[in-house]
């Protein structure tokens, strides 16, 4: 008899191990899809970079596997909008640093990352040519919305 307690994801729609991260992860995938509006068919949970179909041409990816990736369409295409990384503590400098990394294969137009009490997204304001972020993940549309008025 398995004792481990498991959380459903409304995405993989499998019940997954209730680990401190898998919490985060869960807690923020309600909250996107029923609050938020991000549409479930553009949330991708859990795949290995060399999964995605975007980044088959890249030779030597390194073995990673992402948390969350948002996309969004635009002419029948699928573009990565969002990448999420949860962590079950807090955000660090070094989490911060991982998910710029991921980002770098992925090249989302936003990347957040998630805690238990905090979140922060991050996107590359390439006129300061840094960093910048909020303290809350904005709804789908507002994401949509600043990538289509970018300079």
């Amino acid at each position: 008899m398995n004792d481990k307690k498991t959380i459903f994801d409304p995405i993989r729609k499998v019940d997954v191990l209730a680990y401190p991260e898998e919490i985060v992860r869960q807690n923020l995938i309600l909250e996107m899809v029923n609050n938020l509006s991000f549409p479930k068919e553009y949330i991708c949970v859990e795949k290995n970079l060399k999964e995605l179909p975007f980044l088959k041409e890249i030779k030597n990816l390194p073995k990673r596997r992402t948390y969350i990736i948002c996309f969004f369409k635009k002419k029948d295409f699928l573009y990565p909008l969002l990448l999420i990384e949860c962590k079950k503590d807090s955000i660090s400098k070094k989490a911060i640093e991982q998910a710029i990394g991921y980002n770098h294969f992925i090249k989302a137009y936003f990347f957040c990352l998630a805690a238990k009490d905090k979140i922060q997204t991050f996107w590359y304001n390439k006129k300061e040519q840094k960093y910048k972020n909020v303290n809350f993940l904005p709804a789908y549309e507002q994401l949509i919305h600043a990538v289509q008025n970018r300079n």
